[in-house]
């Protein structure tokens, strides 16, 4: 943990050691829960750590160690909603909040409904925090509705949904791209944002009904995945078009995959630094993909290696001295089922392009559809956006032109005609994204599904269209993919898929509102909504409390209640005039630092323990410690310039008078008794009489002259207060026999004043040391 000038760290630096692990009676977790009423009240009941570990630290820095284990956040916080007593659907929260500061949160609903609605519109709130964002920001979105994600549809059941497994946290659950094999098992690409192109999720497949999340290191959220194509022969056999990063290829069902960007054609100058995967489509005995301004590859070997198909298009019908060109774009590559050697490609500008000798020679289907007209530059341009052939005549084909409509051949392409009139959105502009598909068991029956607009059916070989009845709980769809058995499937964009009474996770809803450092932070709590009826602008708030951080007492032996307080972390804002950890040997006192809490004497490296590093202690000496948690209410909504509140504590022990909660405390004793020890390096460097009385010491000096005794030849000794001024400089040239004596005068010749002061040991021979002296006049 690092706060300000604090660097906690765990290096003990010992030959040996001795632990002592002390329990301090009567400590039960759990006992402290602050009941809901009082925490919307914005009062916290204060519970302490139930035991105290010991452990003395003889070498190195001499000191003791205290550890214990951190406090359960389901126990040590509280939340309480408040507001909710007046909706008609029930909102509760679980967990254990795990905030370092207090948070109070606001919900507002933006649409009405039902929770886990199936109507098209989305019923969401927003909620963000309240107060000072000097701690950052927190906020998001919640989408209660549950009419999105994958819609299948069959002919004897009609239409569900298969969301399993996935995150029913996403703003919008937006299937980008979707690919079916054998047996159910499908691949898709999500994103979860409020745009089809926001929040990228990553790659899944499903398996046995069941979302599952694959190769996260490989698609992460950076990555645009465009078309996934999944062989008919082999489910372990897929591959993944994305924007910029090339193909990647998979036959090991996603364990592993090889990447293509310039090696699909190795010898292609210049060599493209990015790869743009536009289309994708993997059939019996090939994998085709389409590199926009690289080339179209196909692979027979189950993308091992690739090859180039040559295709060259007209550049412009209106100016035919303008030549052939590589085309475009290409939207979609179609493969005819029963004829692997027919490959069709929709494309930009130019339709309906085919192959049937697998790829070696490329045809337009211009026909009577894309002809120049004198009259109209650019009529001769159709957008394929979408292309099927019908399995048992290769004749038939339905193309789907953007902002055109649905056309159909029965003659290869050299005749067309519109046949979608009685069902195209009056809104020609809006028929931009299209899916076509033919049932591979009921003959003649094609569907086209027209983003934003509805699905329709032709049971007729695609000559006449109508609405798919029932429709679709979403009309939102930019992918669509058909199994063997039938059954057609909507990847659609848009909805929901909350299921009323599921835990969803507020961290997992985190928004653009939340600032950026904070995104990776987990709350640890989940909210819960019950059936019932939304309306607009309804409104609650979550408060959630923490405590503010960690005290640490320590009293004499012969009055245990006389204690003092001599470390205080405040996870919000830790104190300390040291950097490094106060443990080390190597830590630097900060000039001028007058506001020290011994912040850097706390240490958080281990999991689920605090530890605190005292060095003013003793060996020969007994005393008593105690560990209490403290905070100063809720401060959610003030800031640390206006926090004016007084501290309050929990118990140290039964019945401490300066804690006003109930609880047994861990105040714990232990006797310092150890035999001196000495480094590997040679005998210990060490200071006596230490502590230094007024009727000790050296025959005739008593209570005036110490002697730091050990030292190295040309060692140096610098005394400081625990403020870090310098008290006294000595010099090599005072040694006596490994021996520098100091009368315990300043620079001033003054006698210094009873307390704890440093010294610090600079010697040629090996690294600084670093000890404590304390005087008692």
């Amino acid at each position: 943990m690092k706060a300000g000038n604090v660097r906690a760290r765990w290096t003990i630096m010992v030959a040996v050691i001795l632990t002592l692990v002390l329990v301090s009676p009567l400590g039960v977790w759990g006992q402290a829960l602050t009941p809901t009423s009082t925490c919307a009240n914005d009062s916290l009941y204060l519970i302490s750590p139930q035991n105290l570990e010991m452990t003395h630290q003889v070498q190195g820095r001499e000191g003791l160690l205290i550890s214990w284990r951190d406090l359960n956040t389901e126990e040590a916080t509280c939340t309480a909603l408040v507001g909710v007593e007046d909706l008609d659907h029930p909102v509760s929260v679980v967990g254990g909040f795990a905030d370092r500061v207090d948070r109070q949160f606001a919900f507002i609903t933006a649409d009405s409904g039902v929770v886990g609605s199936t109507e098209a519109e989305n019923v969401v709130l927003t909620w963000s925090s309240e107060g000072s964002s000097i701690y950052g920001s927190l906020g998001g979105t919640i989408n209660l509705s549950n009419n999105g994600g994958l819609l299948s549809y069959s002919t004897a059941g009609g239409w569900s949904q298969e969301n399993a497994g996935l995150p029913m946290t996403w703003q919008q659950v937006n299937i980008r791209t979707l690919a079916v094999g054998s047996d159910g098992f499908k691949v898709a690409a999500f994103s979860g944002g409020q745009a089809l192109t926001s929040d990228f999720q990553g790659l899944f497949v499903q398996e046995n009904g069941t979302w599952m999340r694959i190769a996260e290191d490989l698609f992460t959220a950076d990555v645009r995945i465009n078309v996934v194509a999944v062989s008919p022969q082999n489910n372990n056999h897929f591959a993944v078009a994305t924007e910029n990063d090339g193909l990647f290829v998979t036959t090991d069902g996603g364990q592993t995959f090889q990447q293509w960007m310039g090696e699909l054609d190795p010898g292609y100058d210049p060599q493209p630094s990015n790869v743009r995967i536009s289309a994708l489509a993997w059939g019996m005995d090939q994998l085709w993909a389409f590199a926009a301004n690289f080339g179209l590859f196909y692979s027979d070997d189950n993308g091992s290696t690739f090859q180039r198909s040559d295709i060259l298009v007209d550049v412009d019908l209106d100016h035919p001295d303008q030549g052939m060109a590589f085309p475009t774009a290409a939207y979609t590559i179609r493969i005819n089922p029963t004829n692997s050697n027919h490959v069709l490609i929709g494309l930009a500008f130019n339709g309906v392009f085919q192959s049937l000798d697998g790829g070696a020679t490329w045809t337009n289907t211009y026909g009577d559809l894309q002809v120049p007209d004198p009259a109209e530059g650019g009529a001769w341009s159709y957008n394929a956006n979408a292309v099927l052939v019908d399995p048992s005549d290769a004749n038939i084909i339905v193309a789907g032109m953007m902002t055109k409509g649905l056309f159909r051949t029965a003659d290869g392409g050299q005749t067309w005609v519109r046949v979608d009139t009685a069902v195209a959105p009056e809104n020609m502009s809006l028929m931009r994204e299209i899916s076509l598909e033919a049932s591979p068991t009921v003959p003649g029956t094609y569907y086209a599904v027209v983003d934003q607009h509805a699905v329709l059916v032709s049971t007729d070989f695609g000559v006449t269209w109508d609405y798919l009845d029932p429709a679709p709980m979403i009309s939102k769809c930019v992918t669509t993919a058909m199994d063997s058995a039938g059954n057609l499937h909507l990847g659609t964009w848009g909805g929901g898929n909350y299921e009323v009474g599921t835990p969803l996770s507020l961290s997992a809803t985190y928004g653009s509102n939340t600032s950026y450092d904070l995104r990776t932070l987990d709350l640890g709590l989940d909210l819960i909504f019950e059936a019932g009826l939304v309306v607009p602008n309804e409104s609650f708030t979550l408060k959630c409390q923490t405590f503010q951080g960690w005290a640490v007492w320590r009293a004499p032996n012969h009055n245990p209640d006389d204690m003092t307080l001599i470390g205080l972390f405040d996870r919000v804002n830790p104190e300390s005039c040291i950097e490094g950890y106060c443990g080390d040997m190597s830590y630097e006192i900060v000039p001028e630092c007058y506001n020290s809490k011994r912040a850097a004497c706390f240490d958080f490296d281990t999991p689920d323990s605090v530890r605190f590093f005292d060095g003013d202690v003793f060996n020969g000496f007994s005393y008593y410690y105690a560990v209490s948690s403290y905070d100063y209410g809720n401060t959610a909504l003030s800031s640390p310039q206006n926090n004016s509140q007084v501290p309050i504590y929990s118990p140290r022990w039964q019945d401490d008078g300066l804690s006003p909660f109930a609880g047994a405390g861990n105040r714990t004793h232990i006797q310092l008794n150890n035999e001196p020890t000495f480094a590997d390096y040679g005998p210990e460097i060490y200071v006596f009489p230490n502590p230094l009385r007024a009727d000790e010491g050296l025959p005739g000096q008593e209570g005036e002259t110490v002697v730091f005794t050990n030292l190295p030849v040309n060692s140096r000794v610098r005394v400081f207060t625990a403020a870090g001024d310098i008290v006294a400089d000595l010099g090599s040239e005072l040694m006596n026999e490994g021996n520098i004596e100091w009368n315990t005068r300043n620079k001033e010749n003054e006698s210094v004043s009873p307390g704890v002061y440093m010294y610090k040991v600079e010697m040629p021979s090996r690294q600084d040391h670093w000890g404590r002296l304390v005087i008692i006049r």
